[in-house]
C-alpha cells in the first residue's frame, strides 16, 4: 500500500514536473489507455530517376600505369636513374628530380657531398642529422667535428677527403633510416662511389658497412677489418668499416679501437700496410 503524499510533497512535484516540461522534457508521456500519435514527417520531394549508369572505363596498360599500378619497382627507377649519371653533377641533379625515397618529403634539402671529389678517400656515412639538414652537406654536427679531427691526426686536411652518405635526406628525428629508405638511396650512393672513382672508401657506422658489404654482423664485428667493395657500374676499392663518430661521442672509451682503424687507414693511403 503506497503511502499518500502530502500537500508539500504535490507542490515539488508540481513545480518540478514544470521546470521540466519548460525544459522539452516529456515527463509523463501519453495519458494511459492511448496511443501516441503518429510523427507527420515532412512532405519530401519525390526522388529523381536514376540516370542511366554509365559502363565503368575498360582498365588498360597504360590506366594502370598512371595509377601506379603496373609501374616499376623505386629501385629498378632509382638504377636506372643513377646508371643514367655520367657525372658527379648529374647524380646530385637525378637525386633532386627523384621521388622514389619517402624521406624527401619530411627533409628540408638534399645533402650530397663535401670535400674534395677527386680524393684519393671517400668516406660514407649514414644518413644526415638536423644539422646537415639545415646547411645541405654531410658531417657538418659535432660528429663531423669529430670526424675531421680524427683525420686531421694522421695527417690528412679537408682537400684530402670526400665525404657522403648512404642516405642523402634526413629521417625525422634523427631517427635511424628504415630498410625501405635505405634501399631507395642505394643506386645512387654506389653510383656516387663509382663516380668520385676512390683509391680507398671507409664506411663510417653500423648502416653504412652492412649496406654496401651486404653484411648482418654488428660494426664492433666489422670495424678494422679491410675489405673489397665493387660498386655497380664502378672499379673494385679496398673497403674499411669504423665506428661513426657520433658513437664515439657516446662511448669515449672505444677511441683506442678506432685509433687503430685510423693508423690502419694511414697505411693503406702510404701504401705501407701489410
Amino acid at each position: 500500500m503506497t503511502a499518500a503524499l502530502s500537500p508539500e510533497d504535490i507542490r515539488v512535484l508540481k513545480s518540478l514536473t514544470q521546470w521540466w516540461e519548460q525544459a522539452g522534457v516529456d515527463v509523463l508521456g501519453p495519458p494511459p489507455g492511448t496511443r501516441p500519435a503518429r510523427r507527420q514527417e515532412p512532405a519530401s520531394e519525390p526522388a529523381p530517376r536514376r540516370a542511366r549508369e554509365e559502363p565503368a572505363p575498360r582498365a588498360t596498360p597504360a590506366a594502370a600505369r598512371a595509377a601506379g599500378f603496373g609501374a616499376p619497382p623505386p629501385g629498378e627507377d632509382a638504377r636506372k636513374l643513377a646508371a643514367g649519371a655520367d657525372s658527379l653533377e648529374a647524380l646530385r641533379a637525378a637525386l633532386e628530380a627523384y621521388e622514389g625515397c619517402p624521406l624527401k618529403a619530411t627533409a628540408t634539402r638534399l645533402v650530397f657531398a663535401r670535400g674534395n671529389p677527386g680524393a684519393r678517400l671517400m668516406i660514407v656515412g649514414e644518413a644526415p642529422g638536423r644539422e646537415e639538414d639545415m646547411e645541405g652537406q654531410p658531417f657538418v654536427g659535432r660528429s663531423g667535428q669529430l670526424l675531421d679531427r680524427m683525420l686531421g691526426a694522421i695527417g690528412l686536411g679537408p682537400e684530402d677527403y670526400y665525404i657522403s652518405n648512404a642516405v642523402f635526406w634526413r629521417p625525422p628525428g634523427n631517427r635511424k633510416p628504415t630498410d625501405v629508405e635505405i634501399e631507395a638511396c642505394r643506386p645512387f650512393a654506389e653510383r656516387h662511389i663509382a663516380l668520385a672513382a676512390p683509391d680507398v672508401v671507409v664506411f663510417a657506422g653500423g648502416i653504412a658497412a652492412q649496406t654496401f658489404l651486404r653484411a648482418s654482423a654488428g660494426i664492433t664485428a666489422l670495424r678494422g677489418r679491410w675489405s673489397e667493395f665493387a660498386p655497380e657500374g664502378g672499379a673494385p676499392v679496398p673497403a674499411l668499416p669504423i665506428y661513426h663518430p657520433a658513437f664515439l661521442l657516446r662511448r669515449p672509451q672505444e677511441k683506442a679501437r678506432a685509433w687503430e682503424d685510423l693508423l690502419s687507414l694511414k697505411a693503406k693511403l702510404d701504401g705501407s700496410d701489410a
